[in-house]
């Protein structure tokens, strides 16, 4: 008997059909997911850390600059848009993707007591982003919310920043700029502090011989009062200010002496602990000091004197100020010069010697001083006369010489002691005998072979012309 077996019916290709269907699905999703990642990681990440380069970039061009106000002042924001205390520079595309950075430099304030300016630089910094126009992500910030803060900052089609906060971001001048391609801007903050140069008692770039085998070198304050000895007495309420009489020395020496306290730094030096120096002993400290060159913010000078060849005695028609003393330029100074108070005002003057110094200074009470000088420095201790005996009230500015081969030279000779400062980045110093000076003393080299009683003053941190800029302040709008 024959059975009939059942008919069996099917259709394999709608089967396999469906199949390739639901993993042709998945396999988009997963290269749409896929696609979404490889855009933001490789363009638009790449993208946000670029522009934050491109604005340091520009960070940096611009303390370049803030730096020539000092080292090179006459070529100081040239190529910029200079109007009053600001300063804005071109428009700079570097780099194979097309980087844009820009700044805006203020001068936005006025140390009181010095008179130095300080600046403040605004960049921003551009990178295109490349790559499709999207800003999905499905990580989630917050409830209701997709993407991450950092899509949120891309230009696709308008400056956002503009948009929201106005070109300078104070609100002002808010409006809708458009954007020719998308791209990421950040923007950074910097705050450039002028550098003062009295840091220490003696601070000397070239070779050092010195002291005396019976000098002494130590420190005090002058906001708290006079000065007197005190490095020798934990007691004393001033000791702390009383040991910071620190030599800095730019090349390798084997030996300073005389009594030192305070800190010692060599560059290469083979200087060893001993109880002749209190503090720290650092011989691996490499420095270097910019030539001084002559400010160039000084107001116009006085009709009169143009010259001091014998005795001059002279008033200033005003007080003045840090930043706006009263200034005059003279050709020669080699006799006698009294500077006089405006009344009992604090007064102040400037006066650049466009020749050798030889003369007799008399700086009388509440007159603050700077002497700039062209050439060369021949005084006995007792021309440097500071009535008010700190040594910030007179300051002297060796201007370095155009050519660096050119000899420079400041020569103190006894008999006298005195009060006051030496900026002398190019000169070499030779000082004789055994005076009694307070100040500070910055130059290329040193020779003094006198058993000298220096004390330096440390309110002299925050005094002098500034010689330099650095960067005390970073930050960046994270709008």
């Amino acid at each position: 008997m024959r059975t009939k077996r059942p008919v069996e019916e099917g259709n394999v290709l709608i089967c396999a059909l469906c199949t390739i269907l639901i993993i042709s699905l998945i396999g988009a999703n997963v290269l749409r997911n896929c696609t979404t990642r490889y855009n933001v990681s490789s363009s638009q990440v790449r993208s946000w850390k670029e522009s934050l380069f491109a604005a340091e970039a520009g960070g940096d061009i611009a303390y370049a600059e803030v730096r020539k106000t000092v080292i090179d002042p006459t070529h100081a924001f040239t190529g910029w848009t200079n109007s009053g205390a600001q300063h804005i520079s071109p428009v700079t595309t570097f780099g194979s993707n097309g980087l844009v950075t820009s700044t805006v430099v203020d001068l936005f304030y006025y140390d009181p007591v010095t008179g130095n300016p300080w600046f403040r630089a605004r960049t921003k910094g551009t990178a295109p982003v490349n790559g499709f126009s999207r800003s999905g992500m499905d990580d989630r910030m917050g409830a209701g919310s997709r993407g991450d803060s950092l899509l949120r900052k891309i230009d696709f089609r308008t400056d956002h920043f503009v948009a929201t906060y106005g070109p300078n971001g104070d609100g002002v001048g808010k409006t809708i700029v458009a954007v020719s391609n998308p791209q990421i801007t950040r923007r950074i903050e910097q705050i450039n502090a002028p550098v003062t140069p009295f840091e220490a008692a003696i601070k000397c770039t070239g070779s050092f011989y010195g002291l005396g085998s019976a000098a002494q070198v130590d420190s005090y304050n002058s906001k708290n009062g006079p000065y007197y000895f005190a490095a020798n007495n934990p007691a004393d309420p001033n000791f702390k200010d009383a040991r910071s009489g620190s030599v800095e020395i730019g090349t390798p020496v084997a030996e300073v002496n005389g009594m030192l306290y305070g800190n010692l730094s060599t560059n290469g030096g083979t200087i060893v602990p001993n109880a002749y120096i209190t503090g720290t002993i650092d011989n691996n400290v490499p420095f270097t000091c910019p030539p001084f060159k002559m400010p160039t913010d000084l107001p116009p000078p006085q009709a009169a004197p143009t010259s001091v060849t014998s005795t001059v005695s002279i008033t200033p028609p005003v007080a003045g100020t840090p930043t706006v003393p009263t200034y005059y330029l003279l050709s020669s100074l080699s006799g006698k010069l009294t500077i006089n108070a405006v009344g009992g005002t604090q007064t102040y003057v400037a006066i650049h010697v466009t020749n050798d110094m030889t003369a007799h200074i008399d700086v009388k009470p509440n007159v603050h001083v700077k002497i700039f000088f062209d050439g060369n420095m021949d005084v006995k201790g007792r021309d440097i006369e500071n009535e008010t005996n700190l040594a910030a009230n007179l300051q002297y500015y060796a201007i370095s010489p155009a050519n660096p081969a050119t000899t420079q030279y400041i020569h103190i000779d006894p008999p006298g002691d005195f009060a006051a400062t030496f900026y002398a980045p190019s000169a070499d110093v030779v000082l004789h005998g055994n005076p009694d000076l307070i100040g500070a003393m910055v130059c290329k080299t040193f020779y003094g072979n006198g058993n000298t009683s220096w004390h330096y003053d440390r309110a002299l941190d925050a005094e002098g012309d500034a010689v330099d800029y650095r960067i005390v302040s970073y930050v960046e709008d994270i709008r």
